[in-house]
């Protein structure tokens, strides 16, 4: 009877030991999961992020360039161009707080496309050793969109320069320097304007680069089928 009862109590504890192993393991694999959902919420919720501040920022570069034409650096600088730098400096503010989350959901390269934040203390910001003012400091492979919407702000201030020389007294000047200042005034604008759609294609194209990490991390996404009618 002795002998019994201890298989009995001896199979009650296997039983009980395989039960809490069974439920220890789906615990963790319920955890895991878990773990998994919220760390792609975290990243469907920083491409969004990403996504907002990038299109603000071509927002604030169009009005700048926009409120640009024909305006006289004094003009200009007391309106339009106080006002963004306004917005740029709590928009560069975020885009370093981005550039975490997205060297933590997509990797250290996608951040640094945004904004290289090892040239804040690292590098030198500024390119006053090039022959334009307005071109980015660093090799090309470094090359950010924050820079570009620091090139196209300094490209909108030469546009208000250029003016500047355009509206001078232009009683002792020779046509051919109004010509010239008309020119390069022209070739400014069109350049800036240039950078601008280049801005909104970099968005767009970085965007889509978020979207296809996200579809592999495994997001879900609505299949569209084409009607047969």
């Amino acid at each position: 009877m002795a002998d019994s009862m201890w298989s009995t109590l001896a199979a009650s504890l296997l039983t009980a030991a395989i039960t809490l192993a069974g439920t220890s393991c789906q615990q963790a694999r319920q955890d895991e999961r878990a773990d998994r959902a919220k760390f792609l919420d975290g990243a469907q919720a920083t491409a969004q992020e990403t996504s907002r501040l990038l299109y603000d920022g071509y927002n604030a570069l169009d009005k700048l360039v926009k409120e640009s034409d024909k305006k006289g650096w004094g003009e200009f600088s007391k309106g339009p161009w106080d006002e963004y730098l306004q917005f740029h400096r709590a928009w560069r503010q975020q885009l370093i707080a981005e550039h975490f989350k997205l060297s933590h959901y997509f990797g250290k390269n996608m951040a640094n496309q945004l904004v290289h934040i090892d040239e804040i203390d690292i590098q030198p910001v500024d390119n006053l050793s090039s022959p334009d003012p307005c071109s980015p400091a660093g090799e090309d492979k470094d090359y950010d969109m924050a820079k570009l919407s620091t090139q196209i702000e300094c490209y909108a201030r030469v546009a208000a320069f250029n003016q500047d020389i355009i509206n001078e007294d232009v009683k002792d000047r020779k046509a051919e320097e109004l010509f010239d200042a008309l020119e390069s005034k022209h070739n400014t604008e069109k350049h800036v304007w240039k950078l601008l759609q280049h801005y909104d294609a970099s968005t767009v194209s970085y965007l889509r680069r978020l979207d296809a990490t996200l579809t592999e991390l495994g997001v879900s996404k609505v299949t569209v089928i084409p009607s047969k009618s």
